[in-house]
């Protein structure tokens, strides 16, 4: 009963940490929006799963699309990252939060794993707010491979 119950902790403690370990690579991600610049480029892993039904795609076949897409990503490029953390609500799911509350059926060519985290970033706090972001480029999945994170799905 001990042995199960330590273990039980240990697996909620370890989902934390990693739920944790998304988020804030996630948000690194995101920061790299507002330098203007690809250097996510870097961070995508080699084949990309476009959430929207496209299917998985070579990262090198991406490379014009998605650079495109990080550099408009901010639509007033006065705000900053600061403003972003301030009106923005951030939220991370594993592939099952993210079935169970959002009622979502994701494609059948996306297998998840238990590193597998949905970043959710578009939503205002306060709706008089300005949205100054591009809604797509702030939901995206990343994953941790060989103990390092990438950006692994787009939403579209």
């Amino acid at each position: 009963m001990i042995l199960g119950l330590n273990s039980l902790i240990f697996c909620q403690k370890n989902e934390v940490s990693l739920k944790e370990e998304a988020r804030q690579f996630s948000l690194d991600f995101v920061k790299l929006y507002f330098q203007k610049n690809c250097k996510n480029y870097d961070l995508v892993s080699e084949s990309v799963i476009i959430l929207d039904g496209d299917g998985i795609v070579e990262k090198k076949n991406l490379k014009d699309k998605l650079c495109k897409s990080f550099n408009s990503a901010i639509r007033n490029k006065s705000k900053t990252y600061k403003d972003y953390l301030e009106d923005y609500t951030i939220e991370i799911y594993t592939p099952q939060e993210l079935i169970e509350k959002s009622g979502v059926k994701l494609p059948d060519y996306y297998i998840p794993t238990e590193t597998d985290y949905f970043f959710f970033g578009h939503k205002l706090k306060d709706d008089k707010k300005e949205n100054f972001i591009w809604d797509d480029m702030f939901i995206f999945m990343v994953r941790k491979e060989n103990n390092t994170w990438i950006f692994k799905g787009a939403s579209g």
